[in-house]
């Protein structure tokens, strides 16, 4: 069976710095996958690569593949990469709403990838469009929100309305970037088991980017430690211990370790998580 995500020799190089270093990665249908590192290890470098929000450099011939089409190779985005982009849903950390706009109306941005550009500039939306957009914002707990303006929201409201709108565009992939460095650990627990239950329930591939270890362990079957625009560990983040953390993280060790925010286990902190979960 086609990958549902297919990476092969990605490099990435800002101005002489080097972001992603030959990565190959393969992620199957179905898998709830955590990218974890440090910040600049690559994480979000990679995750905007298999959007085809960013291109790799040209000289080395990379490419990058999503659900068996080809979203970029040797620098170059595919031509029709508007159209792939609607299987791919993307979660910003700052959630990348419009602020003006009601709840339900953002949600309802996620249809204007499947639809007709004229009826989408003019916000013509149906009546199954509104329908699936107001499921969508009760599954994640918002439907009595709909009305309001999203600025009003709170920060974890806000990553739930964005969540709901990949909901909404009928994503296969879905992409979320550091979707709780911003949350309070309730919110981020909230948002941790939705993208969860989409995994589990809808079988979508979901692959988060996150740099605390224990939400990692948690709710990710599988875990992709970058460092340095590698990859340094891809496996069962139960199998990683304090001593390997430590390295992959380096200073900023003692807040990626944390557990619900206070405590750590000093010799295997994954294992301490499980025996909580």
């Amino acid at each position: 069976m086609t990958a549902a995500i297919h990476v092969d020799r990605l490099n990435k190089t800002f101005a002489r710095k080097t972001a992603l270093v030959d990565l190959a990665l393969s992620i199957q249908h179905g898998e709830m996958v955590a990218l974890i590192g440090a910040s600049g290890s690559g994480k979000s470098t990679l995750l905007r690569h298999l959007a085809g929000l960013a291109c790799c450099d040209r000289s080395n011939g990379g490419s990058v593949q999503v659900l068996g089409r080809e979203v970029q190779a040797s620098g170059r985005l595919n031509g029709k990469v508007r159209r792939l982009r609607a299987d791919i849903g993307y979660i910003f950390q700052q959630f990348n709403l419009v602020n003006r706009l009601s709840v339900l109306d953002n949600v309802l941005l996620g249809c204007l990838g499947r639809m007709p550009r004229w009826r989408g500039s003019l916000g013509l939306f149906n009546a199954e469009e509104k329908a699936r957009a107001m499921a969508n914002l009760d599954r994640v707990g918002l439907a009595d929100l709909a009305p309001q303006r999203a600025s009003t929201l709170s920060g974890g409201q806000q990553q739930r309305v964005a969540i709901a709108r990949a909901l909404t565009q009928q994503a296969e992939v879905i992409l979320a970037d550091e979707p709780i460095a911003s949350l309070d650990p309730e919110s981020a627990r909230k948002v941790m088991e939705i993208l969860a239950d989409i995994n589990r329930r809808d079988g979508k591939t979901v692959v988060v980017t996150l740099h605390q270890v224990d939400y990692a362990v948690r709710y990710c079957p599988r875990a992709v430690a970058l460092k340095g625009g590698r990859i340094h560990f891809d496996g069962n983040g139960a199998e990683l211990n304090s001593q390997f953390l430590n390295d992959l993280y380096g200073a900023d060790a003692d807040t990626s370790l944390m557990f619900d925010g206070s405590a750590r286990d000093t010799e295997r902190p994954s294992r301490l998580l499980m025996a909580r979960a």
